[in-house]
């Protein structure tokens, strides 16, 4: 019910946002003539830009009587575009890039070591941001509106990962490069009612997901099916033997729905929007996916801004403990909130 809700309560703000506080088309006609930043909707070839950011936060603590713990963080995000308009600007072939790194340590450079006390023991910086999010869309018009287009989109992140409590790695990673990975391909309707707002719909579309190193997938992790072992002669403390290894492609058939928002709500605050649904046609009207991503950008001046970045996953294919008996089940949630740089470069979208 609660991911009913969320999915409603958006649709409802972008079909409002929609038909609301928008120019009329003779408006955007005369800002066009006027020569002001609108390549996005009225040339021809390549625009390309986007945005970079870095935010970088520290505080100590000396004697402090309330209590207090060091801390340290970095984080760096850019989203990138590139967008193709035919010389008919019947064709038109987008592409976005949405990369995302950042680390923190809890704590002093250096912590008590039980083992050698007198030397101390490196206090590592852990992750607590990592995306790469690829979007390819192209598009073949129909009317002002619609457009009969395909669409790729790709998901992971960048390095390793380690389980939250093993923060001095000891153990094996469990999350690298393309594993896992998910995203789509698809043939549907890609309706454009305003220049910041996309709404792609598709029938057809394949999701895949994969887990790249075969260790990762032997577990099954990420939804694919774990590897096959045979236990019956373990005596001794013999390992059993693996009759099959795990898949490392997972594959699923059924429909799909992009919405993506980009724009300026105010002068100095942008806001870019991406809700992804998919249901497997197995589990019809069921089961669906939820994949959203919002980033708020709000200017101080020309060089610093404020960030808030929030991710909502719900997919009931992924164990979000596989510590515990069974398949948890749950709302995934990041949040991030900084102040630092940010600069935004090419041409306006």
């Amino acid at each position: 019910m609660k991911i009913k809700f969320i999915i409603t309560a958006l649709l409802s703000v972008l079909v409002l946002e929609a038909n609301a506080q928008n120019p009329s088309d003779e408006e955007v006609k005369k800002v066009a003539a006027a020569g002001t930043a609108l390549k996005g909707n009225t040339d021809t070839g390549w625009i390309k830009g986007g945005f970079f950011s870095t935010n970088i936060s520290n505080t100590t603590f000396s004697n402090w009587a309330s209590g207090g713990t060091n801390n340290s963080a970095f984080i760096a995000n850019s989203s990138l575009f590139a967008i193709y308009h035919s010389k008919d600007m019947k064709n038109m072939w987008e592409h976005y890039l949405d990369l995302a790194y950042g680390v923190i340590r809890n704590g002093d450079g250096k912590i008590k070591d039980p083992m050698s006390p007198y030397f101390g023991k490196t206090n590592p910086f852990v992750k607590n941001e990592d995306k790469l999010v690829f979007t390819s869309k192209y598009g073949r018009k129909i009317n002002d509106k619609l457009n009969l287009s395909g669409l790729f989109s790709l998901n992971t992140q960048m390095f390793q990962g380690w389980a939250k409590e093993d923060i001095y790695r000891e153990n094996n990673h469990v999350s690298n490069f393309l594993a896992q990975g998910f995203g789509y391909i698809s043939v549907g309707i890609d309706y454009k009612p305003k220049s910041w707002l996309s709404v792609y719909v598709s029938p057809i579309t394949a999701k895949y997901t994969i887990v790249r190193e075969q260790r990762l997938a032997d577990l099954g992790v990420f939804g694919v099916a774990p590897a096959v072992y045979d236990y019956s002669d373990t005596i001794g403390g013999k390992a059993p033997i693996k009759i099959a290894d795990g898949e490392k492609l997972r594959k699923e058939l059924g429909w799909y729905a992009n919405i993506f928002l980009k724009r300026d709500l105010a002068k100095n605050i942008n806001l870019q929007s991406r809700l992804e649904l998919f249901n497997n046609y197995q589990n019809f009207g069921q089961n669906i996916d939820v994949n959203w991503q919002n980033t708020l950008n709000m200017k101080i001046n020309k060089y610093f801004a404020v960030s808030l970045i929030n991710q909502l996953i719900y997919d009931y294919d992924v164990d979000t403990d596989p510590s515990k008996e069974g398949n948890q089940i749950r709302v995934q949630l990041k949040n991030f909130f900084g102040i630092g740089f940010s600069a935004k470069f090419g041409d306006k979208l």
